[in-house]
């Protein structure tokens, strides 16, 4: 018999690992953690709202939800494609908040070592800071892994960027 305080004899591999859904946009290769992915769309032209930030394309009708859609470039300062023939939504479900990033094209499922995940180095700039949880490195491609809960502004949190005034 084992005593309660020993080791057990092999680890759980699955432990050590973790599962990103990849993705590109505006010619760059990013991920999230699969298990925050809900399904993916194809593309629908989103109706706009008013005094919402320049990266909220607006909103759709997800049988019977209203989705807001972000446009991910826009969020991560780079070149938007504004909506093309290969763009799709990822429905991400974030502690329980919905919403959909808009992406050129989905790659593929990647399953990684935890330890492969490296923090990105600090340059300085706002938006890696706050919107890039790691980066991996996949068949020569620097894959850069999104902090999913700091993609979309929350609605309880005063912000300049949700066009009202910071209390």
């Amino acid at each position: 018999m084992t005593p309660p305080d020993a080791a057990p004899d092999t680890a759980d591999p699955s432990q050590d690992q973790v599962e990103l859904l990849s993705f590109t946009v505006a010619g760059q290769d990013y991920a999230v953690d699969i298990m925050l992915v809900r399904e993916i769309r194809n593309w629908t032209t989103p109706t706009p709202l008013p005094k919402t930030p320049a990266y909220v394309r607006g909103v759709i009708n997800l049988r019977g939800t209203v989705l807001p859609i972000l446009d991910l470039a826009c969020r991560l300062e780079l070149e938007s494609q504004k909506g093309h023939d290969r763009a799709v939504f990822i429905v991400l479900n974030e502690g329980g908040r919905l919403f959909g990033i808009t992406v050129d094209a989905v790659s593929d499922i990647l399953t990684i070592p935890r330890a492969a995940l490296q923090e990105p180095p600090a340059m300085g700039g706002e938006v890696v800071e706050n919107c890039v949880a790691g980066l991996i490195i996949e068949e020569d491609r620097m894959i850069r892994v999104l902090a999913v809960e700091k993609l979309a502004p929350r609605a309880d949190a005063p912000s300049e960027d949700m066009g009202g005034a910071a209390a």
